[in-house]
């Protein structure tokens, strides 16, 4: 019940503070960085839709370039990615005609990874927007600012469990969705 009489000023209210120890107007790291985060995020997304590729298929296709030959599980574990995510992405991508297993020689039941000829194409096409979309962010900024803001960055990803480098859609398990299933835990 509201009571009329509260002085909503009274030090006896209990009441989150809106200023920080520094004087300033308090503003949550989380909030900013989740918001900042999603507006970068959705504008790097529809940069890419222009070569057909998503952010995390842009990042997979990046770390099979760069070790190619290597094991489907060794990306996988050097990505974070859970197996269960990289047998559905690499089918994905060798359906698209841009990666291709090969049986490793020394071990049959592992596959190396390799980027066909229309994977090298897709991610030379692909390479000039993510440049674009880096000068876009950073801009702004010298070129240490950059540094110290990635290694800022970096800090607070280790806080919350996520290794520097992994990207979110790659399926780490810090960054796991409890939305799915907490969505079936309340369907019949």
């Amino acid at each position: 019940m509201y009571d009329s009489e509260m002085n909503p000023t009274d030090p006896a209210v209990d009441t989150p503070s809106t200023v920080s120890e520094t004087g300033q107007p308090y503003r949550p790291v989380g909030f900013v960085i989740s918001t900042t985060g999603y507006a970068i995020s959705r504008r790097f997304r529809e940069s890419l839709k222009s070569v057909g590729l998503a952010p995390q298929e842009l990042g997979l296709l990046q770390a099979v370039a760069s070790a190619e030959g290597r094991t489907q599980q060794a990306i996988a574990d050097a990505q974070g990615i859970a197996p269960s995510r990289m047998v559905v992405m690499i089918d994905a991508l060798e359906q698209r005609g841009l990666v291709k297993r090969r049986r490793n020689p020394d071990d049959r039941r592992a596959h190396a990874l390799y980027l066909t000829a229309k994977g090298r194409k897709l991610l030379a096409r692909a390479f000039p927007i993510t440049v674009e979309h880096e000068q876009h962010l950073t801009g702004a900024l010298s070129a240490e600012q950059r540094e110290q803001l990635l290694a800022l960055l970096d800090r607070v990803g280790v806080q919350v469990g996520i290794p520097p480098g992994v990207h979110p859609g790659m399926g780490h398990s810090a960054l796991a969705d409890d939305t799915d299933s907490d969505q079936e835990q309340r369907e019949p």
